[in-house]
């Protein structure tokens, strides 16, 4: 394997946990699957990729949505799953810098609020919304290289493309946290280190998202993402003779398989409507996240099973079950 499976697609999914796709995301064909590595793509290489993440939750039933309206408290809704499949393409301008693209496709299916109708407190199902969601561009800059280190700068612009529009059941429009769009123009800067030994490779990012007011007069909560990641490649060529190589090596015959286990948290500000917060939005969140990635020659894909360890969020909101990421990626 060469060094076009290092950085193929570097760009995120969309806002957050609760009922958004996370902002977790790793590349499609190399390293950690839902943390950012730090090595590039090598110049005037393309890849492209998809992305597939299901986030299941512990939905409300129709029992504790009442009574929560029944005793007052707005805003409590549950949504069953979320689905986000994503397309990307990558292109190494340089060695040293790689930009992105991702357009995905955002699925929630069985939203329900508790609300009050007639004086009386009911369940309402809203059915299930499905849209374009915003296109992404990402950058990233290498900033510090050496034999088995590397040290890079993250910076992304989320753009208001996505569907804003979609209906529920009844016909009315979905609220903006259950679009598949925000129609706001957000931003993103972030790092990245990545450290190979041997078969071993670590790795570690932050990155911060910056909203702003969109659809709806509606502003989806800042988020800070903080991953690790270890790799372990179970067969084959080690890390450190693959990962700042450019040519082809023996290994792109052959299937290599990598073992990953990664930690993915995310820390959120609570959602706003015309500048007043929404009180069960936000939080923080932390997954353990194992993970396997299989190769061949330019072809590889990946699986990750994330499962909830720390999850302390605002209000009463639905709790997550596991996350599960897939993917394929090829580069060219």
């Amino acid at each position: 394997m060469n060094k076009f499976f290092i950085t193929v697609l570097i760009v995120i999914a969309i806002p957050a946990y609760a009922d958004h796709p996370t902002v977790a995301f790793g590349n499609e064909a190399s390293g950690p699957i839902n943390t950012i590595a730090a090595t590039l793509m090598p110049s005037k290489t393309w890849g492209t990729g998809i992305r597939t993440e299901v986030i299941e939750k512990e939905a409300f039933s129709d029992q504790q949505l009442i009574n929560s309206a029944d005793k007052g408290i707005e805003g409590i809704h549950s949504v069953y799953r979320i689905i986000s499949t994503s397309l990307s393409v990558a292109y190494g301008v340089n060695d040293d810098l790689t930009l992105s693209v991702r357009l995905p496709y955002i699925e929630r299916k069985n939203i329900r609020e508790g609300e009050i109708e007639n004086g009386d407190a009911e369940a309402h199902a809203h059915g299930d919304s499905s849209g374009l969601g915003d296109l992404l561009l990402f950058g990233q800059y290498r900033v510090s290289e050496s034999k088995n280190t590397d040290i890079s700068l993250l910076l992304g612009l989320k753009t208001p493309t996505g569907e804003t529009d979609d209906k529920d059941d009844d016909g009315h429009r979905f609220e903006t946290e259950f679009q598949s769009g925000t129609g706001s123009w957000d931003f993103l800067v972030g790092s990245a280190i990545s450290h190979t030994n041997d078969k071993v490779g670590y790795h570690a990012n932050v990155l911060f998202n910056k909203t702003t007011e969109g659809s709806q007069s509606t502003e989806i909560g800042d988020i800070l993402s903080y991953n690790l990641a270890m790799t372990y490649r179970l067969n084959g060529e080690d890390h450190s003779k693959h990962e700042h190589e450019h040519h082809s090596d023996s290994s792109e015959t052959g299937i290599t398989w990598d073992a990953v286990i990664e930690l993915n948290g995310e820390t959120r500000r609570k959602n706003k409507i015309s500048g007043i917060s929404e009180d069960h939005s936000g939080g923080t969140m932390l997954l353990i996240a194992p993970g396997l990635r299989v190769s061949s020659g330019n072809i590889g894909g990946f699986i990750s099973i994330g499962l909830p360890i720390v999850e302390n969020m605002n209000g009463q909101q639905t709790d997550l079950n596991v996350r599960i990421v897939a993917g394929l990626s090829t580069s060219l």
